[in-house]
């Protein structure tokens, strides 16, 4: 059997995400949409290192989420996250599965520019100056790009030599534009200052008045009525609540018995779907209270003596608080920031091997509690042949190993939001199958939402 090299996974994600952006192109074309590449797009097609920011008209930016969920509009991507920052801007993020790795493509639409809730930038002024490049796809005109990119950079507060440069390749392309975007922007006493700055690539220059900069462009004239920032604000304030009310992060744990391949599941998980949240995070078993570091490898997990029933019920009652605290202090607000978070075990591996956490024998408590803590989104439950466990796991004896790959079997067919994932074969194809009910998942609660929302 040939196996696949990384360099060539490397080329083939390079590969379908380039076809993404050519297809996320001709449906904006096909559809009657105008819009621009922003920035950042001076290697596209062929290199996409970061999100593609497009800005599209007011009218069509509604339409988007239903032209990305038509899976006909660009083959093979699927639809996995919107997170709206402004109440003009959402971010979309689409993947499409390359063997055991994903590709993808995230387009960052704003329909008029804003930051911190301020508007900067009219689509249509924006749209009306617009030009293709040789590659096909439309971009704005130097001195729209300059005041997209200089307003942007100095919010962010974080100017960097790779940002000055594109700065100076545009005001070096249209002196005149960027000259009189800088008048709107900034007083007139500073002009020659920040321009001689601009062209000089001077780094040290922005960030000593990174914060004199920031000012400026706060007390730069408004061009939005108080009407139209009254609306935008209560605007804000409801998006920020559905963020709260349907949180775009995502909870998995991840059960199965020793040598079935935990770990290295759970870091080929972290790194591949890293690209779809903002963050993070794993937990072992439980969260501990908010403890980092605490929790680890158990090296022989059945050698210990079972406690006593009165020392099983207080272990359940401390895991129990432990899982309430976790989710409402860590979890839950984790979620609402878009962080991926994964357990290594769960609470409910205690029903299927009681003896590796020292329960009492027969103690039918277990089956109580877990169902007063709260449940992951996903649970993927990792299952090999008895042998290949006893082989993996020196500690493990045959008839435990049985006895634990059917517990587990059983478990994952009653529990919702669970699949079963095969890690006897091939590593790669362990990779893809653990990768492909969570992408499904995904993609079926962004349509949900979307749908509502329409």
């Amino acid at each position: 059997m040939s196996v696949v090299t990384e360099p060539k996974k490397t080329q083939a994600v390079l590969a379908t995400r380039k076809q993404m952006f050519n297809d996320f192109c001709k449906t904006l074309e096909n559809q009657g949409l105008r819009y621009v590449i922003l920035s950042g797009y001076q290697g596209y097609p062929n290199t996409i290192d970061s999100d593609v920011d497009f800005m599209v008209s007011d009218a069509d930016f509604s339409r988007l989420s239903s032209l990305f969920l038509n899976p006909q509009n660009i083959p093979g991507a699927r639809l996995i996250q919107v997170l709206q920052h402004e109440t003009s801007a959402s971010y979309y993020i689409l993947a499409n599965q390359v063997g055991d790795r994903i590709a993808y493509l995230h387009p960052d639409a704003a329909a008029s520019y804003r930051r911190q809730g301020r508007l900067w930038l009219r689509s249509e002024f924006v749209l009306s100056s617009r030009r293709q490049t040789p590659a096909g796809f439309w971009v704005p005109a130097a001195a729209v790009e300059f005041e997209y990119y200089f307003v942007k950079r100095i919010d962010k507060r974080l100017v960097e030599l790779r940002h000055l440069e594109r700065l100076a390749a545009l005001l070096q392309e249209d002196p005149v534009g960027c000259r009189i975007v800088l008048t709107r922007l900034i007083p007139a006493e500073k002009l020659e200052v920040i321009s001689k700055a601009i062209a000089g690539l001077d780094l040290a220059w922005f960030a000593n008045q990174r914060n004199e900069l920031q000012a400026m462009l706060a007390s730069s004239l408004t061009r939005e009525s108080t009407f139209d920032r009254l609306t935008n604000h209560v605007s804000e304030l409801f998006r920020r609540i559905r963020r709260v009310l349907q949180p775009t992060g995502l909870v998995i744990a991840i059960l199965g018995p020793d040598g079935s391949g935990k770990t290295t599941v759970i870091e080929h998980l972290e790194r591949e779907l890293a690209p779809a949240f903002r963050k993070v995070k794993r937990f072992h078993l439980r969260p501990h209270f908010g403890q980092q570091g605490v929790g680890g490898m158990v090296t022989d997990p059945h050698a210990s003596p079972p406690r006593s029933w009165l020392a099983s019920f207080a272990k359940m009652i401390l895991f129990t608080l432990d899982y309430w605290s976790g989710y409402l202090r860590i979890i839950y607000p984790a979620k609402t920031r878009s962080t991926l978070i994964i357990f290594d075990r769960h609470f409910y591996d205690m029903l299927v091997d009681p003896k590796r956490y020292r329960l009492s024998e027969g103690f039918w408590l277990a089956k109580l509690f877990v169902k007063l803590v709260p449940k992951p989104d996903i649970w993927l439950v990792l299952d090999a042949p008895a042998a290949l466990l006893v082989s993996r796991k020196g500690e493990l004896d045959l008839a435990s190993a049985e006895m634990l790959t059917s517990r587990y079997r059983s478990l994952a067919k009653s529990l919702p939001n669970a699949h079963l994932v095969n890690t006897g074969g091939a590593l790669e194809q362990t990779y893809s199958n653990a990768i492909s009910p969570i992408v499904a998942a995904l993609a079926q609660r962004t349509a949900i939402r979307q749908r509502q929302r329409a």
